[in-house]
C-alpha cells in the first residue's frame, strides 16, 4: 500500500512540474466589454416552490496579472421561467475576482407588474474572467412579502467578450 502511495505521489509530482512549464508567461491585464448569460436557481423562503430565472446583461471586466485578479460592474435584467406572472428583476452589480474567488454584490427590483421587491444581494463564488458560479442570499429591504422570488440563489454565468483590449498602464 504504502508503495502505491509514493509511486502515485511521485506520477503527480512529474505531471505538475510537466505541465505548468512554460517558455513564456504573459502576465498583462485586459479590459473587455462583454455580454453576460446566466441561470439562477432560486430557493427557499417564503414560498413552498423554486423558481427559475435567466439572467443577461453587460459588464466592463478588468482582469488578469500574475495571480488572475480584477474586478468587473455591469447592469442586467433576471427574467422568471416559471413564476406566476411575469416576473422581472433590472440590476446592477459589481464583482471582485482574485484567482478563483468571487465575491460581488447586486441590488434588484423585482418586479411582477403588480407588486415589486428591492434587494441588496451579496454574492460569493468561484469563477474568473469568463463565468463564475456563486451563492447568492437574498436581503430583503422592501416588500418582504413578495411571492415570486425567494431568499436565496445559486447562480451559474458565463460572460461573452464582445471586445478585449490590452490594458495600458500609467504607472511607472
Amino acid at each position: 500500500m504504502q508503495t502505491n502511495t509514493v509511486l502515485i505521489f511521485f506520477l503527480f509530482l512529474v505531471y505538475s512540474i510537466s505541465s505548468f512549464s512554460q517558455d513564456h508567461r504573459a502576465y498583462n491585464m485586459y479590459t473587455s466589454t462583454n455580454i453576460e448569460a446566466g441561470y439562477s436557481y432560486n430557493f427557499g423562503k417564503p414560498n413552498n416552490r423554486n423558481f427559475h430565472f435567466l439572467s443577461v446583461g453587460i459588464n466592463k471586466t478588468t482582469y488578469g496579472g500574475r495571480h488572475g485578479g480584477g474586478f468587473a460592474y455591469g447592469i442586467g435584467t433576471d427574467v422568471g421561467i416559471n413564476t406566476k406572472n411575469v416576473t422581472i428583476g433590472p440590476k446592477i452589480n459589481a464583482f471582485l475576482y482574485y484567482q478563483f474567488i468571487v465575491i460581488g454584490s447586486e441590488i434588484v427590483t423585482y418586479t411582477n407588474f403588480k407588486n415589486a421587491s428591492i434587494r441588496y444581494i451579496p454574492i460569493i463564488g468561484i469563477g474568473g474572467e469568463k463565468f463564475k458560479l456563486t451563492f447568492n442570499p437574498h436581503i430583503v429591504l422592501a416588500n418582504k412579502n413578495f411571492e415570486s422570488v425567494n431568499k436565496g440563489t445559486v447562480q451559474l454565468t458565463v460572460n461573452f467578450s464582445l471586445d478585449r483590449k490590452q490594458r495600458k498602464h500609467t504607472l511607472k
